[in-house]
């Protein structure tokens, strides 16, 4: 049974008693929802704590009106959810989650706090009714934030993919050019070509797979132990068929040994190198340099006759951003291929920088451990 408005009583209840209502919250969306199991407890800790500060606000201030105290009033009430678009997000981060799982954690939201005020005797009607209302604002805006994040990674790697999509095909149709000149023998064209189509093979399917993105997804990474000296001599030698600038590859080792997805690194370096190609100096040479540091490998790439501004650095790793000073504004392409730089260095517990000067030009470096993860072992990292 409902009492008559009680909505202060209500809201100073919810501000005592909140560590109560988020672990009798915390603990049921935990027994009910399959998924919720694997959720951060930060998620909801850094989220409920917005929702019933407004709650508490709405209910303590609310002034019904004398001549009608059952909802009336409520239409004013400013239920715009300010902090929901921060809890849909997250939880699109959390594998396996759906949408019908956010509306049942926003359902068992408002049975725990309704069922807090009846097992007090101070539930009234129009506390109901505006409880309501806030689950109702903050649940679809959380769903709608879900479904776009979901969406945004999915179109963040397919644009990721498809850019890459152009290095292995371009060295292919550069071998067939070779073949057709007679320039290399028909075992080194073939097996280029062979090596090429098989990339860009690899890339399609996880195009498809793209498309059928589920949360807590994003780019798959698969480990297995590969020498890097090795990978990134081809990479340098395929690099300077298709360029026509020289491309150096400068290292000290002799073997450098780690567990990687050596594919995913090898996009990088080729990226590095077109963008390298495509912003330094006209004809000037690109070097790329291998270095290691106890269980830590530094990879680089230098072009000459390029600078990039400090306040430019750390943002030319974000996605669709590039170097956007008068020099190199006109140039085709955004900063896609920098995107995943720092994506592939997190993956393997590295991480990625800029260093540039007017004079001796601009480096790109990642670091990955040799080993972040342990042979045969496959996860996806969140874009």
């Amino acid at each position: 049974m409902f009492l008559s408005v009680n909505t202060l009583e209500c809201g100073l209840y919810f501000e005592a008693n909140k560590e109560e209502v988020f672990a009798e919250w915390e603990e049921l969306a935990n027994k009910k929802l399959q998924a919720a199991s694997d959720a951060p407890d930060l998620i909801v800790r850094n989220y409920l704590p917005y929702f019933l500060a407004s709650l508490v606000e709405a209910l303590k201030n609310f002034e019904p009106d004398p001549d009608n105290l059952d909802t009336s009033g409520i239409d004013k009430i400013d239920l715009r959810a300010k902090y929901s678009d921060e809890h849909g997000r997250a939880r699109a981060s959390v594998s396996s989650y759906d949408v019908s799982q956010v509306i049942q954690e926003y359902s068992l939201l408002r049975q725990v706090l309704r069922n807090h005020l009846y097992r007090n005797g101070i539930l009234c009607l129009t506390t109901a009714e505006i409880i309501n209302r806030f689950i109702e604002a903050n649940c679809a805006q959380a769903c709608q934030k879900f479904s776009n994040s979901i969406r945004e990674v999915q179109e963040k790697l397919i644009s990721v993919i498809a850019h890459d999509l152009r290095n292995p095909i371009s060295v292919a149709r550069s071998y067939v050019e070779v073949g057709e000149l007679g320039l290399a023998s028909q075992t080194k064209v073939f097996s280029v070509i062979k090596r090429s189509l098989g990339k860009a093979l690899g890339l399609i399917g996880e195009l498809l797979d793209a498309s059928q993105l589920k949360a807590g997804e994003g780019m798959t990474f698969r480990f297995e132990e590969k020498d890097l000296v090795k990978e990134l001599k081809v990479a340098a030698e395929e690099a300077t068929e298709v360029y026509s600038n020289r491309v150096n590859f400068e290292t000290n080792l002799e073997q450098a040994h780690a567990v990687c997805d050596h594919m995913s690194v090898l996009r990088v370096v080729e990226n590095l190198i077109s963008n390298a190609i495509k912003y330094g100096g006209v004809g000037r040479p690109i070097t790329i340099g291998l270095r290691r540091e106890e269980k830590i490998l530094q990879i680089s790439v230098h072009n000459e006759g390029s600078y990039i501004e400090p306040t430019m650095r750390d943002k030319m790793f974000d996605f669709l951003s590039r170097d956007d000073t008068e020099k190199n504004r006109s140039k085709e392409g955004w900063g896609i291929g920098l995107y995943i730089v720092r994506l592939v260095a997190k993956a393997h517990k590295g991480k990625a920088w800029i260093e540039s000067d007017k004079s001796a030009g601009t480096t790109f470096y990642f670091t990955i451990s040799t080993h972040s993860n342990n042979a045969g072992t496959a996860f996806s990292e969140y874009l």
